[in-house]
């Protein structure tokens, strides 16, 4: 895959569904809230606003959790295997093991009724599939909100100065970017 350039429709496929637009379920959220004690049996709801874009329930295992789900009125429940990683300080890491691929992820999509892996179920973030004028927007964005924040007490003034000039150098890139689509505007080729 190249990177792209100027070309009109050129750079990353944007064709692929969204993290972002899917219904997914993290191991590390679960965990962090308790829910993963053997036997331990939860409700988990989705929202987008204020509104319910879906449920599940679910059952915890020894090794594997139990997706109890419909979709479009039909049972469609899921189990999908864990598996523990030693942390190297002590402890241990829970993941689940993509039922498709049998590799370990934090996060599984769901997409064609089933949960998977972001891999495995073809799904990209928004940040994969923007142009070099979005990149730069947002990298803009970032550095703005750490420059309006200002320098932290403990941080040296070499590393703030270095951010100052990030800041610079994105904010022209999407000036330039900006410029070259008002004249493709003007000639007519948007």
């Amino acid at each position: 895959m190249g990177t792209g350039g100027n070309r009109q429709g050129a750079g990353r496929p944007g064709h692929r569904l969204k993290a972002e637009q899917t219904l997914k379920v993290d191991i590390r959220i679960w965990r962090k809230v308790g829910y993963l004690a053997e036997g331990k049996a939860f409700n988990w709801r989705w929202t987008r606003g204020n509104e319910i874009a879906g449920s599940i329930g679910a059952s915890v295992g020894l090794d594997s959790i139990r997706l109890r789900y419909a979709v479009e009125g039909q049972d469609a429940s899921q189990t999908i295997r864990t598996t523990l990683t030693l942390c190297p300080y002590g402890g241990t890491r829970t993941w689940f093991q993509c039922p498709v691929c049998r590799g370990r992820a934090a996060v599984l999509f769901m997409r064609s009724r089933r949960f998977a892996c972001r891999k495995c179920q073809k799904v990209s973030y928004s940040s994969q599939s923007g142009s070099a004028h979005d990149r730069a927007n947002t990298r803009y964005h970032q550095l703005a909100a750490i420059l309006d924040a200002g320098k932290p007490k403990w941080q040296r003034w070499a590393t703030f100065e270095r951010i100052e000039d990030r800041f610079e150098q994105t904010s022209n890139q999407v000036n330039h970017s900006l410029m070259l689509l008002v004249q493709r505007l003007q000639a007519g080729r948007c």
